[in-house]
């Protein structure tokens, strides 16, 4: 019952960190910047308080793990629209969509990633390492091609030519690995390791999943939200899974990247591009 207790306190958490202090823009400007201070300094104070009981190390790690993901979502938030000003493009077109995934995930990556490391988080807490290798990378480029294929029969039901996709290639490449490694870190990589200090790996797993999934609900670039929740709950499941037995984030990442070939289409045309 004590796990259960503290696998909804970590989902509800998770909720506030990723969606309402994250990806949810449905908050006024003036409570959603509150939000965005606010709550990296709750965490820096609660972590500071719980960094002096050994005792309390499990519940140290987890409140560590939240203060690098909130603390990145402030820095992504403060930091992205100037970084992509400074490239003088719009995310009207192709490059300019891609380059604004890269100028979010830059900010997001090295914040969390310094913040983590400052409070003692190794580089295999954070499944930053070689791990399991010829298991990550046979998943890995076994699934990206798996879904390679079904998104050229999708470009083609688009009636997109090869040379258009050759064209796109490049910045579809750097769209969707930037999403997916920053993504995967963001999420299973802080926190994965953390939460199963307090319940167990397969619940840590699930919980992140849960609001992984649910933080996706305000997208805009599918028609059908609930049937694109319930494959992506299910594909949260098994990047965790995988991250958890090969040791490492680099599988989860191919296998996440080629899973954004199925959306890349539906982004592109969201935001007017042809």
């Amino acid at each position: 019952m004590k796990k259960v207790g503290w696998f909804w306190l970590l989902f509800a958490a998770g909720m506030l960190v990723f969606f309402v202090g994250g990806y949810w823009t449905g908050l006024p400007a003036g409570p959603r910047l509150a939000v965005k201070v606010g709550m990296p300094a709750v965490l820096l104070v609660s972590t500071l308080i719980l960094r002096r009981r050994e005792t309390l190390r499990p519940r140290y790690r987890v409140s560590l793990a939240f203060l690098a993901a909130s603390g990145a979502l402030l820095a992504g938030w403060l930091v992205s629209d100037p970084l992509l000003r400074l490239t003088g493009l719009s995310a009207n077109s192709v490059p300019g969509v891609a380059v604004a995934k890269c100028a979010d995930a830059l900010p997001i990556v090295v914040a969390a990633f310094l913040i983590a490391r400052w409070g003692g988080l190794t580089r295999r807490d954070m499944y930053l390492q070689r791990g399991n290798l010829w298991v990550w990378l046979t998943v890995g480029l076994i699934s990206f091609a798996g879904f390679t294929v079904f998104f050229l029969v999708q470009a083609q039901d688009q009636n997109i030519g090869t040379d258009r996709l050759l064209a796109l290639a490049p910045w579809t490449l750097l769209f969707i690995f930037a999403n997916a490694f920053m993504e995967e870190f963001h999420f299973r990589g802080l926190l994965l390791r953390p939460f199963a200090d307090l319940i167990g790996r397969f619940p840590a797993n699930l919980c992140i999943a849960l609001f992984f999934t649910l933080g996706h609900a305000p997208v805009q670039y599918t028609p059908d939200i609930v049937p694109f929740l319930a494959v992506l709950f299910l594909l949260a499941l098994a990047w965790g899974y995988l991250i958890q037995k090969t040791e490492a984030l680099w599988g989860a990442v191919l296998f996440h990247a080629g899973a954004d070939l199925l959306i890349i289409i539906g982004i592109y045309q969201t935001y007017g591009v042809n």
